[in-house]
C-alpha cells in the first residue's frame, strides 16, 4: 500500500503569533491497486516552533487532540514539499505524521525520544527525568518531548534513529545482531555476574559501569558500529539478575527444564536454553504476555520488574529466581541520529553527554530498585515463587564457564568479531574494578555521578561521533 497526503496551508491572522500555523490534512490509503481503502481528514495543526523540527498536535473536528506529531518543513520554489512516514505498526487512529517547514526558535533544540516501553517503567521514567534534567541544565535551550511505544516500536527504533524519525532513541543492540556484532558480544558477557565471589545485588550497577568504560574508550569497533547506523553513543543501562517466569510451569529442577520454550533476548540465552534441553524463542520483551497467555511459550527469561511493565503479572503463575541469571545489558539508552548530534553547539553535545550520563543511571537504578518490589507484588498477587535445586544452580555456573570459553570463538567466526578472544580476556578484570567502585553507591544521583566522573566527562564534545 502506498499513503500520501495533501496539505492546504491557511493565511495567518494578524493576531496570531508567527510561530503557529494552521493546516488542514487529508491522509489517503490506498492499495497498490489505487482502491482507497481508509481516510482521515485532520483540522487544525497547532505548530510549536523549535528549530528544524516543530511538534505538532493532530486535532480532530472537536478541537481534541488525538496525536502529537513532528512536522518538518522545507520549501522548495515557493511551494511546500510534502512527505509522510508512519510506523507500520501505529493503528490509523494515532497516526504519526513527518511533513516539511521552519519557523522561529522558541527552544535552540527539540528533540523527539523514542522508546518502546510504558511511560511508567524504569525507562520511562528515566526518559521523563532526562528530559527535565536537560531542560533545566540546558536553561530551556535542549527540549525532548517522550514517546512511549507510539513513535517507534523496540524493532523499529534503531532503524528510526538512524533514519531521523527520532533524534533520541532506545537501542536495544541484540535486536540487530548483524549491525552490532561487537556490542553484542560485550552484552554476551554479562553472564559473568553469575560468578561473583560476594554477591550483593549491585552486580548490575557494576556491569553497567564496565560496559560504558569499554565501549567508550576500548572498543572502537563499537563506536564503528553506531556510526555506521547513524547513530552516535551516548548512555548504556543493564537490568537485574534475569529469572524464569513461566504459566503453570514449575523449574527448580535439570530435568524439568528439558523440552521446554523459554523466551531469550539474546543469542546467549539461547544457547543457555540449548543446553539444557530447552527450546529457546527469539522474541520481543513487549510480545511476551501474548506468548505466555496463548502457549506459545512455557516461560519467559526476563527480570522481575517486566512483570509490571508489561503486565505479565497476569499471566505469569510461577517464578524461578536466579535462572538462568545473567542479565540484559545491550543497552544504548540514549542513542542520537548522528545528523542531529554534528549540527549541535559542542556545549550542547556536552549537555548531551551528561544526559546521556542521567538516562544510564536513571535505567539501571531503577531497574534495580525495582527489581525486589516487582517480587513481593509478585508474592501478593498470589504467583508461586521458588529457588533453583541446588543441582540446578550448580549447572547453571558450568554452563556460564563452559559458555565464556566457547563464545569468543563463536563470535569471531558467526560475526566477524575479531578481536573476541582479547575483549573475553580484557573484561573481566575491568568488572571486578567495578564491582569495588559500586559498593558503596546507595541512590541514582550517586551511580549518575560515578558513571559521569569515571567515564563519561572525560569525552571531548568537540571530536566525539563527528
Amino acid at each position: 500500500m502506498r499513503k500520501s497526503a495533501s496539505l492546504r496551508r491557511k493565511k495567518l491572522s494578524r493576531e496570531q503569533p508567527k510561530h503557529l500555523d494552521t493546516c488542514s490534512v487529508t491522509l489517503t490509503y490506498k492499495h497498490t491497486d489505487g482502491n482507497v481503502f481508509a481516510e482521515m481528514s485532520l483540522g487544525g495543526i497547532r505548530q510549536t516552533a523549535g528549530g528544524k523540527i516543530l511538534q505538532t498536535e493532530l486535532l480532530n473536528d472537536s478541537s481534541t487532540v488525538i496525536w502529537p506529531a513532528f512536522l518538518m518543513i522545507k520549501r522548495s520554489g515557493g511551494a511546500d514539499m510534502i512527505r509522510t512516514k508512519t510506523s507500520n505498526t501505529l493503528a490509523l487512529a494515532t497516526l504519526g505524521v513527518v511533513v516539511a517547514a521552519a519557523g522561529p526558535l522558541a527552544a535552540k533544540e527539540r528533540l523527539n525520544f523514542a522508546y518502546g516501553y510504558p511511560n511508567t517503567s524504569a525507562i520511562g521514567i528515566a526518559v521523563d527525568d532526562y528530559a527535565a534534567t536537560l531542560t533545566e541544565r540546558s536553561n530551556g535551550e535542549i527540549d525532548v518531548t517522550g514517546f512511549p511505544m507510539t513513535l517507534l516500536s523496540l524493532p523499529e527504533t534503531n532503524a528510526g534513529v538512524r533514519d531521523g524519525l527520532a533524534d533520541v532513541g532506545f537501542v536495544l543492540t541484540p535486536y540487530f545482531a548483524a549491525e552490532y556484532s561487537t556490542n553484542l558480544f560485550l552484552h554476551e558477557m554479562n553472564l559473568l555476574i553469575n560468578l561473583a565471589e560476594n554477591p550483593t545485588g549491585k552486580e548490575p550497577l557494576a556491569f553497567t559501569g564496565a560496559m560504558l568504560e569499554y565501549t567508550f574508550n576500548d572498543c572502537p569497533e563499537c563506536m564503528a558500529e553506531f556510526k555506521a547506523q547513524n547513530q552516535v553513543f551516548t548512555g548504556g543501562g543493564v537490568t537485574p539478575l534475569y529469572n524464569l517466569l513461566c504459566k503453570d510451569v514449575k523449574i527448580t529442577s535439570v530435568e524439568q527444564l528439558k523440552g521446554k520454550r523459554l523466551r531469550a533476548g539474546g543469542a546467549g540465552f539461547v544457547r543457555f536454553a540449548e543446553h539444557f534441553g530447552a527450546q529457546g524463542v527469539r522474541l520481543p520483551v513487549n510480545e511476551v504476555y501474548e506468548a505466555l497467555d496463548q502457549g506459545i511459550l512455557d516461560c519467559a527469561m526476563l527480570s522481575a520488574p517486566e512483570l509490571t511493565n508489561y503486565n505479565l503479572h497476569e499471566v505469569v503463575t510461577d517464578i524461578t529466581l536466579g535462572v538462568p541469571g545473567g542479565a540484559f545489558a545491550g543497552v544504548a539508552s540514549a542513542n542520537v541520529n548522528a545528523d542531529r548530534w554534528k549540527a549541535m553547539s559542542d556545549e550542547d553535545r556536552k549537555l548531551m553527554l551528561w544526559g546521556g550520563s542521567n538516562m544510564t543511571a536513571g535505567v539501571t537504578w531503577g531497574f534495580y530498585s525495582d527489581d525486589t518490589k516487582a517480587i513481593q507484588n509478585a508474592k501478593d498477587k498470589g504467583i508461586n515463587i521458588f529457588q533453583p535445586e541446588p543441582e540446578l544452580s550448580a549447572a547453571v555456573k558450568e554452563f556460564v564457564n563452559q559458555d565464556l570459553q566457547t563464545v569468543s570463538a563463536l563470535f569471531k567466526e558467526t560475526y566477524g568479531v575479531d578481536r573476541a578472544t582479547e575483549i573475553a580476556a580484557d573484561f573481566p578484570a575491568l568488572l571486578e574494578k567495578w564491582y569495588g567502585l559500586v559498593a558503596d553507591i546507595e541512590s541514582k544521583e550517586q551511580l549518575q555521578e560515578l558513571y559521569w566522573d569515571q567515564v563519561i566527562s572525560k569525552i571531548d564534545p568537540a571530536t566525539y561521533g563527528q
